[in-house]
């Protein structure tokens, strides 16, 4: 389905994204927010994404108050995906049956799958660029990291420009692609990144953390450009504060893995008169039900959630112990909200330094319970005096400067 027609624009890019709004799934944001501005920059965005029926295993979050910019055609793409429809159907026949055959058949799929199922749509998303007229390179985001064999395939297709947009690491770094001698994924993802990072004709990455080990593994890139997520006023709309009626620390998103809530809940007895407001789903072993001044919600629309971080005292932000690197994408949705930010993660991580540097907020370690008690003790009263240069870096708007900047220097070549 193709949605509103391009605007007039002499060059035009291709952009590959696997979420797009109504989809509201953090990865539709860096998309959505560079949609939003490089029309105005000399580049007319033309979105190409799947069907989310057809992509996701589960049902994705549906966000009806996340609005795409309006004049920008958009191609939701279908397509069959086989290992989606294996799972739903392994779900459906053996959910209540055998739990545990459904979990083997998740394994398997996991293990088996380089690197996801994206790749899976590259036929029917190369068949419908075909269709959108001339463009000038493909650019897209990732992860999922089958988008960028789905990206390369495109461009190769269109004979232009491709340029892969990392919004994390993928196979570089400590535990990434977790590699064992039984997984496709782990032994063959490492060679397909290298293949297709040297078949890029732009790389952009959100951090040099990021850029370094790619760097270390796979070599320079003669055309890398550091483009960090950019903080957008759009996203936030008009929303009203809500009115707290305690001061209140606000979380917002999932928790996972690396990511993980139980510290702070642990540390919340040492600051009764402060509450907890967490919009998003807990790591299973979190019981945030058994901590009096906690609430658990779950996700809530994008309009809803910006009253929030608007009203609250101050903004929880969690990075794990192995991203200590990584600029986290909800950092610059706090940062728009204008409120202080209390950065809990490992040692110097990137996250916090620039908090601290921008005079956002404070930065406390993981493992500093006695620091962490004293932060949570001071919501409502942590510092905040924003430095506008020092934050300026970090906007949507020189996020998509530097993206065109990006596109125009493949097409030069």
């Amino acid at each position: 389905m193709t949605e509103d027609a391009p605007p007039s624009q002499s060059r035009r890019v291709l952009m590959l994204t696997a979420a797009w709004p109504p989809v509201g799934r953090i990865g539709a944001r860096r998309p959505l927010r560079l949609a939003r501005r490089i029309g105005a920059l000399g580049w007319a965005p033309i979105v190409l994404t799947p069907e989310p029926t057809c992509a996701y295993r589960s049902p994705p979050p549906h966000d009806p108050s996340l609005r795409a910019p309006e004049g920008v055609p958009v191609h939701r793409v279908p397509a069959v995906f086989p290992s989606v429809r294996l799972m739903r159907f392994a779900r459906r026949s053996l959910g209540r049956v055998s739990p545990s055959a459904v979990d083997v058949v998740k394994s398997l799929t996991h293990r088996l799958l380089v690197p996801d199922q994206y790749p899976e749509w590259a036929l029917a998303a190369r068949r419908v660029a075909r269709t959108v007229g001339e463009v000038d390179a493909v650019w897209v985001t990732g992860g999922p990291w089958g988008m960028f064999v789905v990206g390369a395939a495109v461009a190769h297709a269109l004979e232009v420009p491709l340029v892969l947009d990392y919004r994390d690491r993928w196979t570089a770094g400590p535990q990434a692609g977790r590699a064992t001698a039984l997984s496709m994924r782990g032994l063959a993802a490492p060679r397909l990144e290298r293949a297709l990072v040297h078949r890029a004709d732009g790389v952009a990455y959100v951090g040099d953390s990021i850029r370094d080990l790619n760097d270390a593994r796979f070599g320079p890139h003669p055309c890398a450009r550091i483009i960090p997520n950019g903080f957008d006023p759009l996203d936030l709309g008009d929303a009203v504060p809500t009115r707290f009626p305690a001061p209140t620390l606000l979380y917002a998103g999932n928790c996972y893995a690396h990511r993980r809530m139980q510290p702070i809940l642990d540390a919340m007895s040492a600051a009764p008169d402060v509450q907890l407001e967490i919009y998003g789903q807990l790591e299973a072993e979190a019981d945030a039900g058994a901590v009096p001044n906690v609430a658990a919600h779950d996700l809530v629309p994008a309009a809803e959630i910006a009253a929030h971080m608007r009203g609250a005292d101050a903004l929880l932000l969690l990075i794990g112990d192995t991203h200590g690197g990584a600029l986290s994408g909800k950092l610059f949705d706090y940062l728009a909200a204008e409120r202080p930010i209390l950065v809990v993660g490992p040692p110097g991580c990137a996250a916090g330094e620039l908090v601290e540097r921008c005079g956002a907020g404070i930065a406390v370690e993981t493992a500093d319970r006695a620091g962490l008690e004293a932060a949570l003790r001071r919501v409502g009263a942590l510092p905040y005096a924003p430095d506008v240069e020092a934050i300026a870096p970090y906007s949507a708007d020189l996020m998509a400067e530097r993206t065109c900047a990006l596109l125009d220097a493949v097409i030069a070549d």
